[in-house]
């Protein structure tokens, strides 16, 4: 594969705030069908299409499942009426020239309900992470205390994700030098994840405490960061080349920076600390959490199970709100456990 794409050439901010992300690390942008997924916002103030070179917009082939899945996952008023808002989203994107075809909003429909259990569990399963990186940032200890519990965590029988656990590194090492900006951002890195973090009752229906609200919108969240690599291991592809748009900025000024995907000539994905977005402090701090996570082989589902309910036994452990332990407990048994060992099915 490619060597290491800078990020300046992986990113195109538009003037409306949304970003596109070609989000592999060593894969080029290129002409060509670019098929293009939507975050929430993305989808909602479409205003940003208007923003994009001509070339780009009639080479896009738009792709919104992750934006209504994200939808049918915590929105209520959505699961209501979903046909009606999903056509008006689409009436909206059509009037930019995008096509899509006849039933598109009732087909997304039938999958979401057909698949609801195990999409659940796949939607949630990121979240013991986002309660371990909330609980490890908020707590008034070291950096080389925080990293140390962190890689000890990475070393215990639970699910590997390098990912995850990458980005709480990530995190931590930032915390310590809040005032850390990239040349070309306005902002500290720090303050896109401290921000990302924060609880937002005002707009997005959150309490002061990890409910299950809060857990489940980080979720969706990071689903956009994590998702493309997971689809593209499973051989998913339409068009010649894949990006994001997002409105989100600690995910496009941070964590796709610093912690992209990356894409091996197997079609095997990983993620990665970039080169040259750090100090090789920093990176070593990072690296020196997620190298010694071994891949191993495929789990029986007794053993995901057992896997997964020790990551969110740890998470439980690392709050000392029993609302928050609630929550987790709420996602694990309500959200995750059902879907344990479903597969999803298409259309």
């Amino acid at each position: 594969m490619n060597e290491a794409i800078p990020y300046l050439q992986r990113c195109q901010r538009t003037e409306s705030g949304t970003a596109v992300i070609w989000p592999f690390l060593n894969v080029e942008r290129s002409r060509g069908e670019l098929e293009l997924f939507l975050d929430n916002n993305a989808l909602v103030r479409s205003k940003w299409l208007s923003e994009l070179p001509e070339i780009t917009l009639k080479n896009c082939l738009i792709n919104p499942w992750m934006a209504i899945q994200e939808q049918w996952m915590s929105n209520s008023c959505f699961r209501n009426d979903p046909d009606t808002r999903i056509d008006g989203w689409i009436n909206n994107l059509e009037q930019y020239g995008l096509k899509f075809r006849k039933g598109y909003a009732s087909d997304q429909v039938h999958l979401l309900m057909k698949n609801e259990k195990a999409l659940r569990r796949q939607f949630t399963s990121v979240i013991p992470f986002v309660a371990i990186m909330k609980c490890l940032l908020s707590e008034k200890i070291s950096v080389d205390e925080s990293l140390a519990r962190l890689k000890e965590m990475g070393q215990s029988d639970i699910p590997r994700f390098t990912g995850a656990i990458a980005l709480i590194a990530l995190g931590v090492t930032l915390k310590k030098q809040q005032s850390f900006r990239w040349e070309n951002d306005p902002k500290p890195a720090y303050s896109y994840l401290s921000s990302f973090l924060d609880f937002q009752p005002a707009g997005k229906d959150e309490s002061d405490y990890m409910s299950v609200s809060y857990l489940r919108n980080r979720a969706g969240d990071l689903n956009m960061w994590l998702m493309l690599p997971f689809l593209r291991q499973l051989g998913y592809s339409i068009g010649s080349q894949s990006a994001l748009a997002t409105g989100d900025k600690a995910l496009h000024r941070v964590i796709f920076r610093a912690i992209p995907p990356v894409m091996t000539r197997t079609g095997v994905t990983s993620f990665s600390v970039a080169p040259n977005e750090l100090c090789q402090e920093d990176v070593d701090r990072i690296t020196g959490v997620v190298q010694g996570l071994q891949t191993r082989e495929m789990p029986s589902l007794d053993e995901q199970l057992a896997r997964m309910k020790k990551v969110f036994n740890i998470a439980k452990a690392w709050t000392n709100d029993q609302r928050e332990r609630d929550a987790l407990d709420e996602v694990f048994f309500e959200w995750w456990r059902p879907g344990h060992g479903v597969a999803i099915m298409p259309l």
